[in-house]
């Protein structure tokens, strides 16, 4: 490349990369590998919409004041100790499928940028020879995990802390506007921590797994090497940063319709063939015990999973553009990755001598 490449200016050639890879010429097996580095990556991306809180509402009473204080609900210890051994085995175990599948993602991380670096996509064999850098991975992003933890809560608890010894707390109203600007400075402290530590992974998962990659280093030297580049080009990289928000912000609407659309489609059938199962079941004397139970739960699952795989599907389009988008800028940047985007091109020979004239050979003095 004559000159890096800008945030902008690496769009259209990570769609050109993207339309290439997957639909000249379609290759559905290609497409169902990607698909399940999709899945174990976390690149689903998410339609947009409110969490599991959206519509939760904390139940009220009415006292004789008229104003309405949260109920506080009754918990029946005796009834939840004896089930208190299986309900921290059952946290022990979630918490640890997360690690696991962390650990995964961050060695499949390297596969989904070989796949779109070399237009190949080798889930054989890739582990063993991957799984090195992606260890390095996973030990820095739990590293990062617990220094967030860590600084959050001294962001929030040594303001509270200080509050509480001062007495603020005691006579809230007398001090109100001391509480008032110090939860102002201690949302704008967290809100730049949060700010900066998503600045900090993003580059690490974008920028830092290529190096690793084309260079065989751990997570810590391939910080050594990008940091020289983005204090050389500190504007181009900050544009980066913002042009990624608006992109997944567009991906997210685009892929939330699509996955929403797709879904609906695809529940009418399943609505329509569940009654006439019901039905069928009913006529035929089929009634709920452990066998049915069991039945319908395999079933559901066999039907969530394949749910799950169809979103992710829908979502490697995108995963591809975003991991081209990243080879593009850095590979513009980064000449072990910028030879494989943009190899040389091949020397041309020397026209041969017309006819009937002499080979001028080149003087050696």
């Amino acid at each position: 490349m004559s000159k890096p490449l800008s945030s902008v200016d690496c769009i259209a050639p990570a769609f050109a990369q993207t339309k290439h890879q997957l639909f000249a010429p379609f290759r559905l097996n290609r497409w169902k590998r990607l698909a399940l580095v999709c899945l174990l990556t976390g690149e689903v991306a998410g339609g947009g919409g409110g969490g599991p809180s959206g519509n939760f509402q904390i139940p009220v009473t009415h006292p004789k004041g008229g104003k309405s204080l949260p109920a506080i609900p009754h918990i029946d210890w005796a009834k939840i100790l004896p089930w208190l051994p299986w309900i921290l085995a059952g946290a022990v175990l979630v918490f640890l499928i997360i690690i696991l599948w962390i650990y995964v993602a961050s060695v499949y991380r390297f596969v989904l940028l070989e796949s779109v670096l070399y237009d190949r996509c080798e889930l054989k064999g890739s582990w063993t020879r991957l799984e090195p850098r992606g260890r390095s991975y996973f030990y820095w992003c739990f590293a990062l995990f617990f220094a967030s933890i860590i600084a959050t809560s001294l962001i929030i608890g040594v303001p509270l802390l200080i509050f509480w010894r001062a007495g603020l707390f005691h006579h809230p109203g007398d001090h109100l506007a001391a509480l008032i600007l110090g939860g102002a400075m201690v949302l704008f402290l967290l809100i730049a921590f949060v700010v900066v530590g998503g600045v900090i992974g993003l580059f690490a998962k974008d920028f830092c797994i290529p190096i690793m990659a084309m260079e065989n280093v751990g997570v810590l030297d391939a910080w050594h090497r990008l940091l020289p580049m983005v204090a050389a080009d500190k504007i181009a990289f900050t544009g980066y940063v913002l042009m990624k928000i608006v992109l997944a912000m567009g991906n997210a609407i685009v892929v939330g319709i699509a996955t929403i659309v797709t879904l609906i489609v695809l529940l009418i059938p399943l609505g329509i063939g569940g009654v006439i199962l019901f039905f069928a079941g009913k006529a035929i004397g089929l009634t709920l015990n452990v066998a049915t139970i069991s039945i319908l739960v395999v079933l559901g699952g066999v039907i969530l999973a394949g749910f799950i795989y169809l979103i992710a599907l829908i979502n490697t389009p995108s995963m591809v553009f975003f991991q081209s988008y990243v080879l593009h800028f850095i590979g513009s940047r980064y000449a072990a990755v910028g030879t494989v985007l943009f190899p040389p091109p091949p020397e041309t020979p020397p026209l041969p001598p017309l006819e009937g004239q002499p080979i001028v050979k080149p003087s050696t003095g």
